[in-house]
Protein backbone atom coordinates (compact mmCIF):
# COMPACT_ATOMS: atom_id res chain seq x y z
CA UNK A 1 0.00 0.00 0.00
CA UNK A 2 1.37 4.02 -0.40
CA UNK A 3 2.89 5.22 2.59
CA UNK A 4 0.93 7.73 4.47
CA UNK A 5 1.93 10.95 2.71
CA UNK A 6 -0.15 9.68 -1.13
CA UNK A 7 -3.09 11.63 -0.64
CA UNK A 8 -5.96 9.65 0.13
CA UNK A 9 -7.78 10.49 -2.97
CA UNK A 10 -5.03 9.13 -4.89
CA UNK A 11 -4.96 5.80 -3.08
CA UNK A 12 -8.61 5.62 -4.04
CA UNK A 13 -7.91 5.88 -7.54
CA UNK A 14 -5.35 3.72 -8.04
CA UNK A 15 -7.42 1.06 -6.09
CA UNK A 16 -10.03 1.57 -8.89
CA UNK A 17 -7.81 1.12 -11.25
CA UNK A 18 -6.52 -2.08 -10.26
CA UNK A 19 -9.86 -3.26 -9.84
CA UNK A 20 -10.72 -2.51 -13.28
CA UNK A 21 -7.34 -3.97 -14.94
CA UNK A 22 -8.60 -7.38 -12.73
CA UNK A 23 -11.81 -7.21 -13.88
CA UNK A 24 -11.21 -6.99 -17.27
CA UNK A 25 -8.90 -10.09 -16.82
CA UNK A 26 -11.48 -12.02 -15.46
CA UNK A 27 -14.33 -10.83 -18.15
CA UNK A 28 -12.39 -11.53 -20.91
CA UNK A 29 -11.43 -15.32 -21.92
CA UNK A 30 -8.72 -14.62 -24.22
CA UNK A 31 -9.64 -17.61 -26.16
CA UNK A 32 -10.95 -17.40 -29.66
CA UNK A 33 -12.00 -21.04 -29.90
CA UNK A 34 -12.08 -22.97 -31.72
CA UNK A 35 -8.62 -21.32 -32.68
CA UNK A 36 -6.01 -22.35 -29.87
CA UNK A 37 -2.69 -19.93 -30.35
CA UNK A 38 0.14 -22.10 -30.47
CA UNK A 39 2.17 -19.83 -27.76
CA UNK A 40 -0.26 -20.47 -25.04
CA UNK A 41 -1.24 -24.30 -26.11
CA UNK A 42 2.70 -25.29 -26.04
CA UNK A 43 2.97 -23.64 -22.39
CA UNK A 44 -0.21 -25.61 -21.10
CA UNK A 45 0.67 -28.73 -22.95
CA UNK A 46 3.61 -28.83 -20.72
CA UNK A 47 2.02 -28.32 -17.96
CA UNK A 48 -0.72 -30.79 -19.02
CA UNK A 49 2.20 -33.26 -19.32
CA UNK A 50 3.76 -32.71 -16.22
CA UNK A 51 0.51 -32.72 -13.97
CA UNK A 52 -1.17 -35.47 -15.72
CA UNK A 53 1.45 -37.90 -16.96
CA UNK A 54 4.85 -37.12 -14.58
CA UNK A 55 6.91 -36.34 -17.91
CA UNK A 56 8.18 -33.23 -19.59
CA UNK A 57 7.28 -34.46 -22.85
CA UNK A 58 4.24 -33.25 -24.48
CA UNK A 59 3.52 -36.77 -27.25
CA UNK A 60 0.26 -37.50 -25.22
CA UNK A 61 -0.90 -34.02 -24.86
CA UNK A 62 0.05 -33.28 -28.49
CA UNK A 63 -2.51 -35.79 -29.35
CA UNK A 64 -5.43 -34.87 -26.88
CA UNK A 65 -5.55 -31.05 -27.30
CA UNK A 66 -4.13 -30.54 -31.01
CA UNK A 67 -0.75 -30.44 -32.72
CA UNK A 68 0.80 -26.96 -33.77
CA UNK A 69 4.38 -26.04 -34.54
CA UNK A 70 6.00 -24.84 -31.34
CA UNK A 71 7.37 -27.72 -30.23
CA UNK A 72 10.88 -29.08 -29.81
CA UNK A 73 12.24 -32.32 -30.74
CA UNK A 74 14.25 -35.01 -28.91
CA UNK A 75 15.79 -38.24 -28.88
CA UNK A 76 11.77 -39.25 -30.89
CA UNK A 77 9.55 -36.92 -28.25
CA UNK A 78 8.24 -33.58 -28.52
CA UNK A 79 8.17 -30.97 -25.78
CA UNK A 80 7.31 -27.29 -25.58
CA UNK A 81 9.77 -24.76 -27.57
CA UNK A 82 8.64 -22.56 -24.95
CA UNK A 83 11.01 -21.41 -21.69
CA UNK A 84 9.49 -23.40 -19.34
CA UNK A 85 9.24 -20.77 -16.17
CA UNK A 86 5.74 -20.17 -16.35
CA UNK A 87 4.31 -23.66 -16.81
CA UNK A 88 6.62 -24.74 -13.88
CA UNK A 89 5.29 -22.09 -12.01
CA UNK A 90 1.85 -23.32 -12.99
CA UNK A 91 2.11 -26.72 -12.50
CA UNK A 92 0.86 -26.74 -8.39
CA UNK A 93 -1.99 -24.63 -9.64
CA UNK A 94 -2.76 -26.72 -12.23
CA UNK A 95 -2.87 -29.94 -9.67
CA UNK A 96 -4.68 -27.84 -7.63
CA UNK A 97 -7.74 -27.23 -10.23
CA UNK A 98 -6.88 -31.14 -10.97
CA UNK A 99 -8.86 -31.58 -8.03
CA UNK A 100 -12.01 -30.56 -9.03
CA UNK A 101 -11.50 -30.09 -12.43
CA UNK A 102 -11.43 -33.03 -15.16
CA UNK A 103 -8.66 -32.97 -17.67
CA UNK A 104 -8.58 -30.70 -20.65
CA UNK A 105 -10.22 -32.12 -23.54
CA UNK A 106 -10.83 -29.10 -25.99
CA UNK A 107 -7.34 -27.58 -26.51
CA UNK A 108 -7.41 -24.14 -24.37
CA UNK A 109 -11.07 -24.03 -24.69
CA UNK A 110 -11.83 -26.25 -21.13
CA UNK A 111 -12.39 -24.12 -17.85
CA UNK A 112 -9.29 -25.46 -16.25
CA UNK A 113 -7.09 -23.36 -18.50
CA UNK A 114 -9.00 -20.22 -17.92
CA UNK A 115 -8.95 -20.47 -14.73
CA UNK A 116 -5.39 -21.66 -14.73
CA UNK A 117 -4.20 -18.24 -16.78
CA UNK A 118 -5.92 -16.57 -13.96
CA UNK A 119 -4.22 -18.07 -11.37
CA UNK A 120 -0.65 -17.58 -12.77
CA UNK A 121 -0.33 -14.85 -15.01
CA UNK A 122 -2.94 -12.56 -14.45
CA UNK A 123 -2.60 -12.63 -10.76
CA UNK A 124 1.13 -11.64 -10.47
CA UNK A 125 0.68 -9.14 -13.19
CA UNK A 126 -2.30 -7.60 -11.19
CA UNK A 127 0.29 -7.30 -8.32
CA UNK A 128 2.70 -5.75 -10.53
CA UNK A 129 0.77 -3.40 -11.48
CA UNK A 130 -0.31 -2.28 -8.09
CA UNK A 131 3.32 -2.07 -7.19
CA UNK A 132 3.94 -0.35 -9.65
CA UNK A 133 1.28 2.27 -8.92
CA UNK A 134 2.55 2.70 -5.32
CA UNK A 135 6.21 3.19 -6.34
CA UNK A 136 5.22 6.35 -8.88
CA UNK A 137 3.08 7.30 -6.22
CA UNK A 138 5.50 7.11 -3.64
CA UNK A 139 8.72 8.64 -6.37
CA UNK A 140 6.72 10.93 -8.55
CA UNK A 141 6.63 15.09 -8.11
CA UNK A 142 3.32 15.12 -7.33
CA UNK A 143 1.56 11.86 -6.19
CA UNK A 144 -1.13 12.62 -8.66
CA UNK A 145 0.55 11.76 -11.65
CA UNK A 146 0.16 7.97 -10.31
CA UNK A 147 -3.39 6.84 -11.54
CA UNK A 148 -2.91 8.28 -14.85
CA UNK A 149 0.26 6.84 -15.75
CA UNK A 150 -0.44 3.69 -14.29
CA UNK A 151 -3.88 3.59 -16.22
CA UNK A 152 -2.28 4.51 -19.25
CA UNK A 153 0.47 1.38 -18.85
CA UNK A 154 -2.44 -0.76 -17.99
CA UNK A 155 -4.88 -0.17 -20.41
CA UNK A 156 -2.65 1.71 -23.47
CA UNK A 157 -0.44 -0.98 -23.95
CA UNK A 158 -0.28 -4.61 -24.48
CA UNK A 159 0.34 -5.36 -21.18
CA UNK A 160 -3.37 -5.75 -20.90
CA UNK A 161 -3.89 -8.13 -23.57
CA UNK A 162 -0.90 -10.35 -22.51
CA UNK A 163 -2.18 -10.45 -19.14
CA UNK A 164 -4.90 -12.07 -20.18
CA UNK A 165 -3.01 -14.49 -21.72
CA UNK A 166 -0.82 -17.45 -21.09
CA UNK A 167 2.16 -15.86 -22.45
CA UNK A 168 5.23 -15.38 -20.76
CA UNK A 169 5.40 -11.62 -21.91
CA UNK A 170 3.48 -9.86 -19.15
CA UNK A 171 4.43 -12.64 -16.45
CA UNK A 172 8.12 -11.73 -16.97
CA UNK A 173 7.51 -8.24 -16.86
CA UNK A 174 5.20 -8.45 -14.16
CA UNK A 175 8.18 -10.43 -12.39
CA UNK A 176 10.98 -8.08 -12.99
CA UNK A 177 8.96 -4.88 -11.66
CA UNK A 178 8.03 -7.36 -8.76
CA UNK A 179 12.30 -7.87 -7.94
CA UNK A 180 12.86 -4.52 -8.84
CA UNK A 181 10.24 -3.56 -6.05
CA UNK A 182 11.59 -5.78 -3.52
CA UNK A 183 14.88 -4.32 -3.84
CA UNK A 184 13.70 -1.22 -2.94
CA UNK A 185 12.10 -2.75 0.10
CA UNK A 186 15.06 -4.04 1.12
CA UNK A 187 16.94 -0.95 1.37
CA UNK A 188 14.63 0.24 4.44
CA UNK A 189 15.95 0.09 7.55
CA UNK A 190 15.79 -3.73 8.66
CA UNK A 191 18.22 -6.41 10.28
CA UNK A 192 20.81 -7.24 8.00
CA UNK A 193 19.40 -10.77 7.75
CA UNK A 194 16.22 -9.72 6.63
CA UNK A 195 17.45 -7.67 4.60
CA UNK A 196 19.16 -10.67 2.48
CA UNK A 197 16.20 -12.23 2.39
CA UNK A 198 14.73 -9.76 0.67
CA UNK A 199 17.79 -9.48 -1.97
CA UNK A 200 17.06 -13.47 -2.38
CA UNK A 201 13.58 -13.07 -3.19
CA UNK A 202 14.39 -10.40 -5.95
CA UNK A 203 16.83 -13.28 -7.04
CA UNK A 204 14.07 -15.41 -7.30
CA UNK A 205 11.99 -13.62 -9.23
CA UNK A 206 14.62 -11.97 -11.32
CA UNK A 207 15.49 -15.39 -12.46
CA UNK A 208 12.30 -17.12 -12.27
CA UNK A 209 11.57 -14.23 -15.39
CA UNK A 210 14.76 -14.98 -17.21
CA UNK A 211 13.69 -19.10 -17.34
CA UNK A 212 10.33 -17.91 -18.46
CA UNK A 213 11.77 -15.05 -20.88
CA UNK A 214 15.08 -15.82 -22.04
CA UNK A 215 15.59 -12.51 -23.68
CA UNK A 216 14.93 -10.52 -20.24
CA UNK A 217 18.74 -11.75 -19.11
CA UNK A 218 19.49 -8.91 -19.41
CA UNK A 219 17.57 -6.95 -17.41
CA UNK A 220 18.07 -9.75 -14.67
CA UNK A 221 21.74 -8.90 -14.71
CA UNK A 222 21.14 -5.02 -14.14
CA UNK A 223 18.86 -5.98 -11.09
CA UNK A 224 21.33 -7.74 -9.62
CA UNK A 225 23.98 -4.80 -10.32
CA UNK A 226 20.57 -2.31 -9.04
CA UNK A 227 21.64 -4.57 -5.41
CA UNK A 228 24.99 -3.50 -4.69
CA UNK A 229 23.70 0.20 -4.65
CA UNK A 230 24.54 1.85 -1.04
CA UNK A 231 26.00 -1.44 -0.50
CA UNK A 232 29.21 -3.59 -0.89
CA UNK A 233 29.15 -6.13 -3.79
CA UNK A 234 28.38 -9.04 -1.63
CA UNK A 235 24.93 -7.84 -1.84
CA UNK A 236 24.88 -9.68 -4.93
CA UNK A 237 25.39 -12.96 -3.33
CA UNK A 238 21.89 -13.15 -1.71
CA UNK A 239 20.50 -12.77 -5.36
CA UNK A 240 22.57 -14.91 -7.12
CA UNK A 241 21.90 -17.56 -4.60
CA UNK A 242 17.62 -16.63 -5.24
CA UNK A 243 18.65 -16.78 -8.74
CA UNK A 244 20.33 -20.38 -8.24
CA UNK A 245 16.72 -21.61 -7.89
CA UNK A 246 14.95 -20.90 -11.30
CA UNK A 247 18.51 -21.61 -12.90
CA UNK A 248 18.87 -25.25 -11.47
CA UNK A 249 15.32 -25.73 -12.33
CA UNK A 250 16.26 -24.76 -15.90
CA UNK A 251 19.43 -26.47 -15.96
CA UNK A 252 17.85 -29.96 -14.67
CA UNK A 253 15.17 -29.62 -17.20
CA UNK A 254 17.80 -29.30 -20.04
CA UNK A 255 19.34 -32.29 -19.13
CA UNK A 256 16.34 -34.23 -19.12
CA UNK A 257 14.74 -33.20 -21.96
CA UNK A 258 17.60 -32.40 -24.28
CA UNK A 259 20.43 -34.29 -23.30
CA UNK A 260 22.75 -31.80 -21.82
CA UNK A 261 21.96 -28.34 -19.30
CA UNK A 262 23.16 -26.00 -21.83
CA UNK A 263 21.09 -27.39 -24.78
CA UNK A 264 17.82 -24.96 -24.81
CA UNK A 265 14.99 -26.07 -26.56
CA UNK A 266 14.76 -23.48 -29.25
CA UNK A 267 18.38 -25.82 -30.39
CA UNK A 268 15.93 -28.66 -30.37
CA UNK A 269 13.00 -26.96 -33.14
CA UNK A 270 10.97 -29.54 -34.61
CA UNK A 271 9.36 -26.59 -36.95
CA UNK A 272 12.60 -26.48 -39.99
CA UNK A 273 11.74 -22.43 -40.28
CA UNK A 274 12.06 -22.27 -36.58
CA UNK A 275 15.03 -24.26 -36.59
CA UNK A 276 17.23 -22.65 -39.05
CA UNK A 277 15.98 -19.31 -37.60
CA UNK A 278 17.38 -20.36 -34.21
CA UNK A 279 20.93 -21.72 -36.01
CA UNK A 280 21.57 -18.00 -36.54
CA UNK A 281 23.75 -15.35 -34.25
CA UNK A 282 22.92 -16.71 -30.55
CA UNK A 283 19.80 -18.46 -30.12
CA UNK A 284 18.36 -16.66 -33.17
CA UNK A 285 19.73 -13.15 -32.06
CA UNK A 286 22.71 -11.76 -34.11
CA UNK A 287 24.19 -8.17 -34.53
CA UNK A 288 21.41 -5.37 -33.52
CA UNK A 289 19.49 -4.13 -36.32
CA UNK A 290 18.53 -0.54 -36.86
CA UNK A 291 15.42 -1.28 -39.16
CA UNK A 292 14.44 -3.91 -36.11
CA UNK A 293 14.90 -1.35 -33.75
CA UNK A 294 12.42 1.17 -35.68
CA UNK A 295 9.49 -1.62 -36.51
CA UNK A 296 9.34 -2.45 -32.57
CA UNK A 297 8.63 1.06 -32.37
CA UNK A 298 6.66 3.03 -35.87
CA UNK A 299 5.79 0.17 -37.91
CA UNK A 300 2.15 0.66 -38.85
CA UNK A 301 1.23 -2.75 -37.43
CA UNK A 302 2.87 -2.80 -34.34
CA UNK A 303 4.73 0.38 -33.48
CA UNK A 304 4.73 0.81 -29.74
CA UNK A 305 5.12 4.83 -30.02
CA UNK A 306 2.56 4.90 -32.52
CA UNK A 307 0.18 2.54 -30.46
CA UNK A 308 1.20 4.10 -26.84
CA UNK A 309 2.27 7.62 -27.31
CA UNK A 310 2.63 7.84 -23.98
CA UNK A 311 5.63 5.85 -23.64
CA UNK A 312 7.58 9.75 -25.71
CA UNK A 313 7.25 11.54 -22.57
CA UNK A 314 10.06 8.70 -21.27
CA UNK A 315 13.12 9.98 -23.25
CA UNK A 316 12.47 13.35 -21.96
CA UNK A 317 11.61 11.91 -18.59
CA UNK A 318 15.10 10.10 -18.38
CA UNK A 319 17.10 12.82 -19.18
CA UNK A 320 15.33 14.70 -16.58
CA UNK A 321 15.44 11.95 -14.13
CA UNK A 322 19.35 11.85 -14.95
CA UNK A 323 19.78 15.59 -14.39
CA UNK A 324 18.00 16.04 -11.12
CA UNK A 325 20.47 13.18 -9.88
CA UNK A 326 17.70 12.17 -7.44
CA UNK A 327 17.36 8.02 -6.97
CA UNK A 328 20.31 7.87 -9.25
CA UNK A 329 20.89 3.88 -8.89
CA UNK A 330 17.44 3.34 -10.49
CA UNK A 331 17.87 5.64 -13.10
CA UNK A 332 20.90 3.89 -13.88
CA UNK A 333 18.92 0.73 -13.74
CA UNK A 334 15.94 1.81 -16.03
CA UNK A 335 18.68 3.05 -18.78
CA UNK A 336 20.80 0.45 -18.69
CA UNK A 337 18.52 -2.59 -18.48
CA UNK A 338 16.25 -0.87 -21.57
CA UNK A 339 18.68 0.28 -23.38
CA UNK A 340 20.44 -3.34 -23.47
CA UNK A 341 17.10 -4.97 -23.71
CA UNK A 342 15.82 -2.87 -26.81
CA UNK A 343 19.45 -3.43 -28.63
CA UNK A 344 19.27 -7.67 -27.73
CA UNK A 345 15.73 -7.87 -29.51
CA UNK A 346 16.79 -5.43 -32.46
CA UNK A 347 19.06 -8.60 -33.38
CA UNK A 348 16.12 -10.93 -33.71
CA UNK A 349 15.08 -10.97 -37.50
CA UNK A 350 11.63 -12.22 -36.65
CA UNK A 351 10.81 -9.57 -34.76
CA UNK A 352 7.31 -9.14 -35.22
CA UNK A 353 6.69 -12.57 -33.77
CA UNK A 354 4.22 -13.21 -36.30
CA UNK A 355 0.19 -13.06 -35.92
CA UNK A 356 0.01 -11.02 -32.84
CA UNK A 357 -1.10 -8.10 -30.99
CA UNK A 358 1.91 -4.96 -31.01
CA UNK A 359 5.85 -5.64 -30.27
CA UNK A 360 5.22 -8.37 -27.40
CA UNK A 361 8.93 -8.45 -27.53
CA UNK A 362 9.14 -5.26 -25.78
CA UNK A 363 6.43 -6.26 -23.34
CA UNK A 364 8.61 -7.74 -20.49
CA UNK A 365 10.56 -4.14 -20.17
CA UNK A 366 7.21 -2.32 -20.22
CA UNK A 367 7.22 -0.74 -16.87
CA UNK A 368 10.76 -0.07 -16.75
CA UNK A 369 10.16 1.93 -20.02
CA UNK A 370 6.86 3.91 -18.75
CA UNK A 371 9.09 4.57 -15.50
CA UNK A 372 10.27 7.40 -16.54
CA UNK A 373 7.54 9.05 -18.29
CA UNK A 374 6.47 10.32 -14.63
CA UNK A 375 9.35 12.63 -14.73
CA UNK A 376 8.24 14.42 -17.81
CA UNK A 377 5.64 15.82 -16.53
CA UNK A 378 6.50 19.27 -14.69
CA UNK A 379 4.86 21.64 -16.80
CA UNK A 380 1.25 22.41 -17.27
CA UNK A 381 1.58 21.69 -21.07
CA UNK A 382 3.69 18.67 -20.88
CA UNK A 383 0.96 17.09 -18.67
CA UNK A 384 -1.97 18.62 -21.42
CA UNK A 385 -0.37 16.89 -24.24
CA UNK A 386 0.40 13.62 -22.08
CA UNK A 387 -3.63 13.61 -21.17
CA UNK A 388 -4.03 13.21 -24.56
CA UNK A 389 -1.52 10.73 -25.67
CA UNK A 390 -2.84 8.47 -22.73
CA UNK A 391 -6.54 8.55 -23.56
CA UNK A 392 -5.80 7.74 -27.31
CA UNK A 393 -3.40 4.83 -25.83
CA UNK A 394 -6.37 3.46 -23.91
CA UNK A 395 -8.92 4.06 -26.44
CA UNK A 396 -6.61 2.41 -29.23
CA UNK A 397 -5.58 -0.64 -27.27
CA UNK A 398 -9.35 -1.24 -25.75
CA UNK A 399 -10.62 -1.29 -29.89
CA UNK A 400 -7.47 -3.51 -30.48
CA UNK A 401 -8.57 -6.23 -27.97
CA UNK A 402 -12.29 -5.52 -28.50
CA UNK A 403 -12.59 -8.53 -31.21
CA UNK A 404 -9.44 -10.77 -32.62
CA UNK A 405 -6.65 -9.89 -31.31
CA UNK A 406 -3.63 -11.76 -33.21
CA UNK A 407 -3.06 -9.26 -36.38
CA UNK A 408 -0.33 -10.43 -39.07
CA UNK A 409 1.92 -7.63 -40.71
CA UNK A 410 -0.19 -7.19 -43.63
CA UNK A 411 -3.05 -4.89 -41.18
CA UNK A 412 -1.81 -1.89 -40.75
CA UNK A 413 -3.29 0.07 -37.62
CA UNK A 414 -5.35 -3.27 -36.96
CA UNK A 415 -7.33 -1.45 -34.53
CA UNK A 416 -9.23 0.54 -37.78
CA UNK A 417 -8.24 -1.82 -40.05
CA UNK A 418 -8.94 -5.04 -38.57
CA UNK A 419 -10.58 -4.67 -35.17
CA UNK A 420 -13.23 -2.38 -36.62
CA UNK A 421 -13.88 -4.71 -39.33
CA UNK A 422 -14.29 -7.81 -37.46
CA UNK A 423 -16.84 -5.94 -34.96
CA UNK A 424 -18.82 -4.73 -38.16
CA UNK A 425 -19.80 -8.20 -39.06
CA UNK A 426 -20.89 -8.68 -35.43
CA UNK A 427 -17.37 -10.55 -34.14
CA UNK A 428 -16.51 -10.05 -30.26
CA UNK A 429 -13.83 -11.08 -28.22
CA UNK A 430 -15.31 -13.73 -25.96
CA UNK A 431 -16.42 -12.67 -22.55
CA UNK A 432 -18.52 -13.38 -19.62
CA UNK A 433 -21.56 -11.52 -21.30
CA UNK A 434 -21.05 -12.73 -24.86
CA UNK A 435 -20.86 -16.55 -23.60
CA UNK A 436 -24.28 -16.33 -21.96
CA UNK A 437 -25.87 -14.73 -25.81
CA UNK A 438 -25.84 -11.03 -25.09
CA UNK A 439 -25.58 -9.13 -28.41
CA UNK A 440 -22.25 -7.25 -29.41
CA UNK A 441 -23.40 -3.91 -27.73
CA UNK A 442 -23.88 -5.18 -24.51
CA UNK A 443 -20.64 -7.38 -24.24
CA UNK A 444 -18.99 -4.37 -24.91
CA UNK A 445 -20.80 -1.65 -23.35
CA UNK A 446 -19.91 -3.45 -19.65
CA UNK A 447 -15.93 -2.60 -20.30
CA UNK A 448 -16.15 0.38 -22.35
CA UNK A 449 -18.20 2.09 -19.28
CA UNK A 450 -15.95 0.88 -16.49
CA UNK A 451 -13.31 2.08 -18.54
CA UNK A 452 -14.66 5.74 -19.14
CA UNK A 453 -15.06 5.65 -15.68
CA UNK A 454 -11.60 4.68 -15.18
CA UNK A 455 -10.38 7.33 -17.11
CA UNK A 456 -12.99 10.31 -15.87
CA UNK A 457 -11.74 9.26 -11.82
CA UNK A 458 -7.81 9.37 -13.62
CA UNK A 459 -8.33 12.82 -15.20
CA UNK A 460 -9.74 14.26 -12.23
CA UNK A 461 -7.03 13.55 -9.92
CA UNK A 462 -4.77 14.69 -12.22
CA UNK A 463 -2.41 17.85 -11.39
CA UNK A 464 -3.38 21.02 -13.47
CA UNK A 465 -3.09 20.69 -17.35
CA UNK A 466 -3.25 23.12 -20.45
CA UNK A 467 -5.41 22.53 -21.92
CA UNK A 468 -7.16 21.29 -19.89
CA UNK A 469 -8.17 17.68 -18.75
CA UNK A 470 -11.83 17.34 -20.79
CA UNK A 471 -10.36 19.14 -23.70
CA UNK A 472 -6.97 16.80 -23.30
CA UNK A 473 -8.77 13.86 -23.59
CA UNK A 474 -11.26 15.08 -27.11
CA UNK A 475 -7.79 15.69 -28.70
CA UNK A 476 -6.53 12.23 -27.81
CA UNK A 477 -9.93 11.01 -28.75
CA UNK A 478 -9.89 12.88 -32.25
CA UNK A 479 -6.82 11.30 -34.16
CA UNK A 480 -8.52 8.08 -33.43
CA UNK A 481 -11.77 8.65 -35.12
CA UNK A 482 -10.69 10.32 -37.68
CA UNK A 483 -8.38 7.02 -38.55
CA UNK A 484 -11.89 4.77 -37.80
CA UNK A 485 -13.72 7.14 -40.26
CA UNK A 486 -10.60 7.23 -43.30
CA UNK A 487 -9.18 3.48 -42.10
CA UNK A 488 -6.29 2.32 -44.18
CA UNK A 489 -6.99 -0.12 -47.10
CA UNK A 490 -4.65 -3.26 -46.30
CA UNK A 491 -2.86 -5.32 -49.44
CA UNK A 492 -4.57 -8.28 -51.27
CA UNK A 493 -2.99 -10.33 -48.56
CA UNK A 494 -3.67 -8.15 -45.78
CA UNK A 495 -7.18 -8.59 -47.31
CA UNK A 496 -7.52 -12.09 -47.47
CA UNK A 497 -6.13 -13.01 -44.39
CA UNK A 498 -8.99 -10.68 -42.69
CA UNK A 499 -11.96 -13.04 -44.44
CA UNK A 500 -10.32 -16.12 -44.02
CA UNK A 501 -9.98 -15.48 -40.16
CA UNK A 502 -13.42 -13.81 -40.16
CA UNK A 503 -14.53 -17.54 -41.75
CA UNK A 504 -12.67 -19.72 -40.34
CA UNK A 505 -12.90 -18.77 -36.15
CA UNK A 506 -16.09 -15.95 -35.34
CA UNK A 507 -18.73 -18.64 -36.47
CA UNK A 508 -20.07 -15.46 -38.31
CA UNK A 509 -19.17 -16.05 -41.66
CA UNK A 510 -19.82 -20.29 -42.10
CA UNK A 511 -20.37 -19.97 -45.77
CA UNK A 512 -16.65 -18.08 -46.60
CA UNK A 513 -18.85 -15.11 -47.94
CA UNK A 514 -16.37 -12.57 -47.11
CA UNK A 515 -13.68 -14.93 -48.34
CA UNK A 516 -15.48 -15.71 -51.76
CA UNK A 517 -15.37 -12.10 -52.06
CA UNK A 518 -11.93 -11.43 -51.75
CA UNK A 519 -11.09 -14.39 -53.84
CA UNK A 520 -12.34 -12.96 -56.39
CA UNK A 521 -11.10 -9.56 -56.50
CA UNK A 522 -7.73 -11.55 -57.52
CA UNK A 523 -6.20 -9.65 -60.41
CA UNK A 524 -2.68 -11.20 -60.64
CA UNK A 525 -1.28 -14.79 -60.80
CA UNK A 526 -0.14 -14.45 -57.82
CA UNK A 527 -2.96 -13.27 -56.30
CA UNK A 528 -4.83 -16.32 -57.15
CA UNK A 529 -2.56 -18.32 -56.12
CA UNK A 530 -2.68 -16.90 -52.92
CA UNK A 531 -6.32 -17.40 -52.58
CA UNK A 532 -6.40 -20.64 -53.54
CA UNK A 533 -4.16 -21.04 -50.36
CA UNK A 534 -6.13 -19.70 -48.23
CA UNK A 535 -9.31 -21.22 -49.76
CA UNK A 536 -7.59 -24.64 -49.24
CA UNK A 537 -6.71 -23.52 -45.14
CA UNK A 538 -9.64 -21.89 -44.08
CA UNK A 539 -12.14 -22.84 -46.58
CA UNK A 540 -15.43 -24.69 -45.09
CA UNK A 541 -13.40 -28.29 -45.78
CA UNK A 542 -10.77 -26.60 -44.02
CA UNK A 543 -11.22 -26.77 -40.31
Amino acid sequence: MPPPEVRPSVRRTLRAIALGFGGFLIYFSGVFSPFANPNELSRFQAVVAMGDHRTFAIDEPLRRLGSHEDVSEAGGRFYSNKAPGLAMAALPVYQGLRLFLPAPEFGTRDAIFYLLRLLTVSIVCLLALVRFGARIAQSARDDRIAPLLTLALAFGTPYLFYARSFFGHAWSAALLLLSWDVLRASEAPMHRRRAAMFLAAAGVLAGWATISEYTVAPIALFLALRATAGRSWRAIAPVAAGAALPAGLLLLYNAICFGSPWVLSSAREANPQFAELAQRGIAGIGLPRPDVAWSYFFHPARGLLLFSPFLLWSFAGAVRWWRSGRDRADCIFVIASCGAFVLLMSGYPNWHGGWSLGSRYLVPAIFFLALPAARALFTPASRGLFLAAAVFSVAGHFLLTAAWTHFPLQLPFPAASGSLWFLARGWVAPNILSAAGAPLGVALALPAAVLVALVVLALREAPPALPRAGVAALAGVAPLVVLLLRPPEPDYMGRLWRASVLGAFSGKDPARVELRGVAAEASSPRERRLAIQMWRIYGPRGR
